[in-house]
């Protein structure tokens, strides 16, 4: 269990995050959801121990994270960026093994678990010796999730992870994501300012408004009961818009108006 108590981040005069408490349940999949600057990167970064908050504290499994322990508790903690976050002069196989290799693992053990991500996250073998730069955008978002799991981590932060990705590959590897989570069981929080995208990973949203949260719910929630006109304007603007357009068959209207005639 991660919880958050009365976390609050400010840059100078302006307040990034109002102090906030959260609790995430062991095994669940919560989604940070809201428009730009409203918060949600910096409460991920916040929990990862890479910004330091001006108030309150974070405490994972009853134990709190402090400038002290703060890289072991990054082991209990898988990190996945919208870019990936590849070092574009290794290769994926070096890219992904990384901690293993700082943390002196044995060569036998970090060859069974590259391959047990591999064969997970559906990552070819032909491209475990090139370099990112080689592979398309979906395949390094697979490497970043293989290099974020590689640890067996309690916790996986995902910051954006799908926002540069085109809509036919996002929405394969947002399947790929969901079973993924369902299958390993991880507590999984999810950055997105898209909201379908957090309704389909996710089963709980914070939304976040200027650093305080404006609702907390299932997307039906959201979408059914909104706690205020921000929850609603917000919803309203991501509707698809073919959802405004009257779409006719001009073959059928043109029949139709025949048969009137």
């Amino acid at each position: 269990m991660l919880n958050l108590e009365n976390i609050s981040k400010r840059f100078g005069d302006t307040v990034a995050l109002h102090a906030t408490s959260l609790t995430f349940k062991s095994g669940s999949t919560t989604a940070l959801l809201g428009p730009s600057g409203c918060g949600k990167s910096t409460l991920l970064r916040i929990i990862m121990g890479l910004l330091p908050s001006d108030t309150g504290a974070v405490y994972l499994d009853n134990e709190k994270l402090t400038p002290e322990n703060v890289l072991k508790m990054r082991h209990r903690m898988g990190y996945m960026i919208q870019d990936g976050g590849l070092f574009p002069h290794l290769t994926i196989r070096q890219n992904v093994c990384l901690m293993a290799s700082h943390l002196n693992w044995e060569l036998e053990k970090t060859s069974d678990r590259f391959s047990e991500l591999a064969k997970l996250t559906h990552l070819p073998q032909a491209s475990f010796d090139r370099f990112p730069s080689e592979l398309s955008g979906g395949q390094r978002q697979r490497v970043s999730l293989m290099r974020a799991l590689f640890l067996d981590p309690t916790i996986v932060l995902l910051d954006e992870p799908m926002g540069a990705l085109d809509p036919l590959i996002r929405s394969e590897l947002q399947h790929e994501l969901q079973l993924i989570f369902s299958s390993l069981g991880k507590t999984v929080i999810v950055v997105t300012h898209d909201i379908a995208e957090a309704g389909f990973l996710a089963s709980e949203i914070v939304l976040l408004k200027a650093g305080a949260i404006a609702q907390i719910g299932t997307l039906r929630d959201l979408v059914k009961h909104p706690s205020e006109p921000f929850v609603e304007d917000f919803i309203n603007a991501q509707r698809s818009p073919l959802e405004s357009l009257e779409i006719t068959n001009p073959i059928a209207s043109a029949g139709q108006g025949r048969a009137e005639q």
